[in-house]
């Protein structure tokens, strides 16, 4: 652990450690001074060390890059210690920014700033941004990491994402950034581009020009950078213009494929967005302004297909699991013992047979098998009837599938080879997201007149339940007994029918 007065030896000088700056995410920063003639460096120690992880060697690999990269815009690395050897805190040496951080610029800042005062700021981090990303990608921007010194921004922390381990962090060791930062597809994927840190610098371009973040305060931040759209830029900052919101838009596009390719194409951009447009800017400027509002309007809707998009497949994931889990997996395990215990030439199988995305399996044994299918509910599951309307008018009536006043999740039968099955539900519960089981043992009731010759019990199709799950109980030709599913049946039934 390093501390104030500790002396270190950097490049055949000594330092003296004089003042702390503050708690990084790696760990403690420093001021550090020459004793020959006072020269002032930055010291960064990394607190989270495991000697011979694998993880901090690949760090210390990056900070060799790291060194290699020189520009005007970006904090100078000089040099860093392994740890190696005492001390046995590893540290990094870099550049002094004597006027603080953007994060604590913009939290100064009363009133919002011009577009030249913010194209000043975007061009310079746009200069500094490109001399990193030509070496590696920096997968943590954000204002805290963007310095400044004598007015000129310069990027920082490149190479650190890896290991840096903020209370904001949501991942470690795996190229994430800081929540408010971090691109949607970093929810998504490891493998880090160019792309994420062009998403999070247009956040910190709008955080710049709003003096805000573009989806405010979300509880969820996956969600909204999955999901959430920005208010235009333009109508917080009147002074922006479409043409530079225009381009903030396409740096955080929630596709990487909508974003720019190279940090010279959002240059050339912004360059082009302050150009003269003579006595028509203004009429030009409006009609960029409302191509910028439909722009907004498609994302929004595009983001409410996606939501929905998700929350279906969310659900289809859940009913898979309920069936597979509860349903397939007891019945796999009486198979496996079953075969465990017999030999070869008599054993049973399981066999998916899948097909249009709604999962269905056959068990054989013997030259006998049983049959099972399940499905889920959607809208063209309901039931279509003709019937007066509260004015007396006949219309055409859609009847979604309750079973005792609760809505249907899923469905799907058990039918053995001589025709005998049942089939099973699954119902919503108040209580959860996890629906309720019940099986359904139909028979031909005394009421039939039909010359239907179907054993008892038998399995309803899936066209059949349509109709035949809003007649459960009602005097009718089919009789249906419903009762909670034991999975115990469900074996027996097994045993007997093979």
């Amino acid at each position: 652990m390093l501390k104030i007065n500790d002396i270190i030896k950097f490049k055949e000088k000594e330092y003296v450690i004089t003042k702390f700056l503050g708690q990084g995410g790696m760990g403690q920063v420093f001021l550090i001074e020459s004793k020959d003639d006072g020269h002032k460096l930055a010291l960064k120690s990394l607190q989270y060390f495991l000697p011979n992880d694998s993880n901090y060697r690949s760090l210390f690999n990056e900070w060799e890059k790291a060194q290699t990269i020189k520009h005007h815009n970006v904090i100078n690395y000089h040099g860093f210690h392994d740890g190696s050897s005492s001390p046995e805190t590893p540290y990094l040496i870099m550049e002094l920014a004597n006027d603080g951080s953007l994060e604590d610029f913009l939290k100064l800042r009363m009133d919002l700033l011009t577009e030249d005062e913010c194209l000043n700021i975007f061009h310079q981090i746009i200069d500094g941004m490109e001399a990193v990303n030509n070496t590696l990608v920096h997968r943590d921007i954000k204002p805290d990491n963007i310095f400044i010194n004598d007015q000129v921004f310069k990027i920082a922390d490149f190479g650190l994402a890896k290991i840096a381990q903020d209370k904001t962090r949501s991942k470690t060791f795996k190229g994430w950034g800081t929540e408010p930062y971090i691109a949607p597809e970093a929810y998504r994927s490891e493998k880090n581009t160019i792309q994420m840190d062009m998403y999070s610098i247009g956040h910190v371009f709008y955080q710049i020009a709003a003096l805000k973040h573009a989806f405010g305060l979300p509880d969820d931040w996956e969600y909204a950078h999955l999901t959430a759209t920005p208010d235009s830029l333009s109508s917080i900052n009147i002074s922006i213009s479409p043409k530079v919101s225009a381009v903030i838009n396409k740096l955080i596009a929630k596709k990487p494929s909508n974003r720019y390719i190279s940090w010279d194409e959002v240059r050339q951009d912004l360059i082009r967005s302050t150009q003269n447009t003579g006595s028509n800017k203004s009429i030009i400027d409006n009609i960029l302004g409302k191509k910028l509002s439909r722009d907004l309007v498609k994302e929004r809707e595009l983001t409410a297909i996606q939501i929905k998009e998700k929350e279906h497949q969310r659900k289809l994931d859940i009913l898979r699991f309920q069936f597979e889990n509860e349903i397939i997996s007891p019945i796999s395990n009486l198979i496996n013992e079953f075969n465990a215990v017999s030999d070869n030439s008599s054993a049973m199988r399981i066999n998916k047979t899948s097909s249009s995305g709604h999962p269905s399996y056959q068990i054989s044994f013997d030259e006998k098998s049983i049959s099972i299918w399940f499905k889920y509910i959607n809208a063209s599951d309901s039931y279509k009837f003709y019937g007066n309307d509260r004015w007396g008018n006949q219309v055409l009536h859609h009847e979604q599938p309750r079973l005792n006043q609760n809505p249907v999740l899923a469905w799907g039968g058990f039918e053995s080879t001589n025709g005998q099955g049942f089939n099973i539900v699954l119902v919503a519960s108040s209580e959860d997201e996890y629906g309720n089981w019940y099986i359904l043992k139909n028979k031909m009731s005394g009421f039939s007149t039909r010359n239907d010759h179907r054993p008892n019990p038998f399995a309803f199709s899936h066209d059949e339940l349509i109709k035949e799950i809003n007649l459960v109980g009602a005097i009718h030709i089919y009789s249906t007994t419903v009762t909670e599913l034991n999975i115990n049946e469900i074996l027996q039934f097994i045993s007997t029918a093979l």
